[in-house]
């Protein structure tokens, strides 16, 4: 079902979110309502999750592709919404399953809003790989 895809993703990213919430004292995160679920009885949010770590704020997006090369802007609604909150100084990551692949990428701040240009969509290539969402995820809040 295409309303699924990506859940599985986001369910991966959820367990890592939990348990690192309750092993670290100084990680905490919220999951934002999902809109698209509440069927437009809810505006649109900017993130999956809001994650504070050591005092550090990153709007956190999951996202699932089969594609190897590049992941389209357009996967990424909120991208205005997210550029804004990069502008104010809120770290902001998307991890992506590669399902085709069956790895994980992880796309930072300057890879989604480079300066002086607006992609139409992003270099998955030459970024880290990972096994799982806990490798990825342990790494960018290491």
């Amino acid at each position: 079902m295409k309303g699924d895809a990506g859940k599985w993703a986001e369910r991966q990213v959820q367990v890592w979110l939990d348990a690192e919430s309750k092993a670290n004292a100084a990680f905490a995160f919220h999951r934002f309502p999902d809109a698209r679920a509440a069927r437009g009885a809810l505006a649109s949010q900017p993130s999956d999750h809001l994650t504070v770590h050591r005092g550090e704020v990153t709007f956190l997006e999951t996202k699932e592709t089969a594609e190897l090369r590049r992941l389209p802007k357009s996967k990424i609604s909120q991208w205005g919404t997210l550029l804004k909150f990069h502008w104010a100084g809120a770290r902001v990551l998307v991890i992506v399953h590669r399902s085709e692949f069956q790895d994980w990428v992880v796309l930072q701040g300057i890879d989604l809003f480079p300066a002086g240009d607006t992609p139409t969509s992003f270099l998955l290539l030459d970024r880290p790989t990972y096994l799982t969402a806990d490798q990825a995820l342990s790494e960018m809040y290491a």
